[in-house]
């Protein structure tokens, strides 16, 4: 291994120096003349290396993520399947955002920074994200991951979680991201897994019955009872007529049947998954508050998120109250069996913020032209499967 050149060691020396100092008193209080005379260089020798203060901040953020990015791809390298992919990914996450207390703190403070958004430490970013993004893209085009709309939705929700994690990690003391990584792998994959759930449990022979039910409504609406043979619903529905009479013992008990197979469906959408609307309810709540609060939101996501005074606030309070509505109903959901009963109340608090935030970014900073609301039905319903018995 060659030497350190002395440019690099000094340029080296400035980023390590940065790095304590900033996280120490935080970007804005930080002074080049203290970052200078922890390098061991006069305050205007920086000006040789970096252009201004905020420069020297996007290079600790670009040193990070170019490992960050090429250590994910050495992870990864060999490892099949896209589920083992993922979980790998968030595993690796989970690593480098358990590090140096530091140095994540200025990695989660950057995005209070517009400038980060045009530097090369961003560019670095979207391709770290990118290899995340990719495995997801490779699982929908498999059928292995469904009921996506986009492979960002779920991406951002993995970024946006253990960003949540690891800011209360380095404020508050919470467990670390790596310590989550576990429960966050399981959670995001169970996200991925209720279209297909329930797609299992449906036999063929379910899906004929409710063939034959769907035809039979259809064709005594359109001729009327007399008029409509069990043989006409046998053609419609696709299946032989001797189907038809496995299911019904005549055309009289079919038409009988109708209601109690179609009031049975409203039935068990307005009683059994009461919980499950809920709780689809307030994540819609959430994003139209977002959505309808355009300017509150860019503050509370770049500004107050990772700012220390604001989880000493009664702001965060009212956070914390909004989120205990939501977890007595999960609560409520566990005891009837709705909701898993392991879940960690705190893990899903930050899976819910930290992916509303990881997509509002965006939509914020450039002013992005997706419908908000329809991105927080894909959220909540991504949500609910995560935490769904």
């Amino acid at each position: 291994m060659q030497p350190m050149k002395k440019t690099e060691y000094k340029r080296q020396a400035i980023l390590d120096s940065a790095t304590r100092v900033i996280s120490e008193k935080g970007f804005a209080d930080a002074t080049v003349s203290e970052i200078a005379k922890g390098a061991g260089i006069g305050g205007s020798g920086i000006y040789t290396y970096f252009k201004s203060k905020e420069d020297v901040l996007f290079a600790i953020i670009d040193t990070f993520l170019s490992a960050c990015r090429d250590g994910l791809k050495e992870h990864l390298e060999g490892m099949q399947g896209p589920e083992n992919r993922l979980r790998k990914a968030i595993w690796f996450h989970c690593k480098v955002y358990s590090g140096n207390k530091k140095e994540i703190k200025i990695i989660l403070e950057s995005r209070s920074y517009p400038r980060f958004y045009i530097s090369a430490a961003y560019d670095t970013l979207r391709e770290y994200a990118g290899l995340i993004t990719d495995i997801i893209r490779e699982g929908m085009d498999e059928g292995v991951f469904s009921g996506l709309s986009s492979p960002m939705v779920l991406r951002d929700m993995i970024l946006g979680t253990v960003d949540h994690i690891a800011i209360n990690w380095t404020i508050k003391d919470s467990p670390n991201p790596l310590d989550q990584a576990d429960m966050l792998a399981e959670m995001v994959l169970r996200s991925l897994s209720g279209e297909r759930k329930i797609a299992h449990h449906q036999n063929k022979r379910d899906a004929k019955k409710k063939r034959v039910i769907n035809s039979a409504i259809a064709l005594f609406a359109e001729n009327g009872f007399n008029d409509t043979s069990m043989l006409q619903i046998a053609r419609r529905a696709g299946v032989a007529e001797g189907t038809v009479y496995e299911y019904y013992k005549n055309k009289q008990n079919l038409l009988i049947s109708i209601p109690n197979e179609k009031l049975g469906e409203l039935y068990d959408h307005i009683s059994g998954n009461t919980l499950e609307n809920e709780t689809r309810e307030i994540i819609s709540k959430l994003f139209r508050f977002y959505n309808d609060e355009k300017n509150y939101t860019t503050i509370l996501v770049l500004m107050l998120r990772t700012n220390r005074r604001f989880y000493r606030s009664e702001g965060i309070q009212i956070i914390e109250k909004i989120f205990n509505v939501l977890e007595d109903i999960i609560t409520r959901g566990q005891a009837e069996k709705i909701f898993r009963p392991d879940l960690d109340m705190g893990l899903c608090q930050d899976l819910l913020f930290g992916t509303i935030d990881h997509i509002t970014i965006p939509w914020i900073m450039f002013n992005r032209d997706y419908d908000l609301l329809k991105v927080g039905e894909e959220v909540s319903r991504l949500f609910i499967n995560a935490i769904r018995a």
